[in-house]
């Protein structure tokens, strides 16, 4: 279940894990005031980088791990990115993952477009 961040007028902020179609339903401040209002969805604080383009968390990405004999010349070539022990870049703003990317020249893949997919006729009717 996704956890949703609830921000009160008090300054209390807390994470709260409820189903999806329950994600704007307001909570209620259990915070250490204890003012017991309702607090309401802090969207800011759900985006995954904020709007100086700062991931909110730092990025690990698996799919640029290189090998663990590849992290000392890595380190001399791009010396801003941390490298975690087992070989994955480690991020910690959209603009720095993009001009890693540029730099070792590796490219997005676009979406997937979804395929048409077949109709199903039913007896007697005709595609």
């Amino acid at each position: 279940m996704p956890k949703y961040s609830f921000k009160c007028k008090c300054g209390n902020v807390t994470e709260v894990v409820r189903p999806m179609k329950e994600s704007d339903a307001p909570a209620m401040c259990q915070g250490p005031s204890g003012c017991g209002a309702y607090m309401r969805r802090d969207f800011k604080a759900d985006l995954f980088y904020t709007p100086d383009d700062s991931y909110k968390t730092p990025l690990v990405s698996d799919s640029l791990a290189i090998s663990i004999d590849q992290i000392a010349e890595h380190k001399r070539e791009c010396p801003d990115i941390e490298i975690t022990k087992e070989g994955q870049p480690v991020f910690t703003s959209y603009k720095q993952h993009e001009a890693y990317l540029k730099k070792t020249g590796f490219v997005k893949s676009p979406k997937r477009k979804r395929v048409n997919e077949k109709k199903i006729t039913t007896i007697g009717e005709t595609k």
